[in-house]
């Protein structure tokens, strides 16, 4: 590689992965990232980021893509992905000319030859350049979406988690108040109390049970989501040649992880008398009884 590309590139590179800048982000105090390495090095999105380099804490949760930066990345890839489509590495064996089209269909590199040849002519054609940035914006892209897909896995098992930890406490307290309901009543709404209440410790269990199903699943769905965004940063830092090569289905894949997103039980109970409620109703059917008998 040429030694003045070197030292540009060195100063367009990620001090997380090393890499040139994907996507790349400046923070308040300066520095630049990745944007996926970035927020994958800020594993809990409730707290504010710190900036690796120099550790100072920041107030903003969004941040826009650096688009001089990402310019210059450009800049460099490009003149990068020139010098190895002039290469001797490159040449077609059958014409021995370069091989500067990308076949969609077979994803493979052509000579000018080959593509108008009975094989190809049919296919989908276009230049490497053109593909090569194509279909790293449609990465960029469905990382997006994966991003904001995780964040809201993180947010709803979050909430979950700590209706999951607080539920036997509620059920506890609405046992009490069951309790102190009957009370006020005669002895002889003893059975009544007990069916109350066995209909509370049930109902209490069951959602529980379902709950503990629903967190169990939201963390599995939240670290799918992770690892399918780690897969396309993965992706993204692929020399360009290597990622038109080894593109594969992967944006099909990322489509199918967000799929089914798990939702919030709605944690319920139906056993659950209200202060002063059984009284009152007492009192209402007394009346209304009475009022049948005129």
């Amino acid at each position: 590689m040429d030694l003045n590309l070197q030292v540009f590139q060195n100063e367009l590179t990620c001090s997380i992965c090393e890499n040139c800048f994907v996507d790349p982000i400046t923070t308040d105090c300066g520095h630049s990232f990745c944007r996926p390495c970035f927020y994958l090095s800020w594993p809990n999105r409730s707290v504010l980021a710190h900036c690796s380099e120099s550790q100072e804490e920041m107030q903003q949760r969004d941040f826009h893509t650096n688009v001089c930066l990402k310019q210059m990345v450009l800049i460099v890839r490009q003149a990068r992905l020139g010098q190895f489509l002039r290469s001797k590495d490159n040449r077609c064996r059958i014409h021995m000319e370069a091989k500067q089209i990308f076949c969609e269909d077979q994803r493979s590199l052509l000579c000018l030859h080959c593509s108008t040849s009975k094989e190809h002519e049919a296919h989908r054609h276009c230049s490497v350049e053109e593909a090569v940035e194509e279909h790293r914006e449609k990465l960029l892209k469905t990382m997006c979406f994966l991003w904001e897909k995780y964040c809201e896995s993180h947010i709803k098992l979050n909430v979950e988690t700590v209706t999951t930890r607080s539920w036997e406490i509620y059920v506890s307290s609405k046992r009490e108040g069951i309790r102190a309901e009957y009370d006020n009543l005669p002895p002889s709404r003893y059975m009544e109390e007990q069916t109350h209440l066995e209909r509370l410790q049930r109902e209490g269990k069951e959602i529980f049970e379902q709950l503990k199903d629903s967190e169990a699943r939201m963390a599995q769905k939240r670290e799918l989501l992770r690892g399918m965004y780690t897969e396309l940063k993965e992706m993204c830092h692929k020399p360009d040649v290597e990622l038109l090569l080894d593109f594969g289905d992967i944006l099909h894949r990322s489509e199918a992880v967000c799929v089914h997103m798990p939702q919030p039980v709605k944690a319920e109970l139906t056993a659950v008398t209200i202060p002063g409620m059984i009284a009152r109703f007492d009192l209402f059917k007394g009346m209304t009884d009475a009022y049948r008998l005129r």
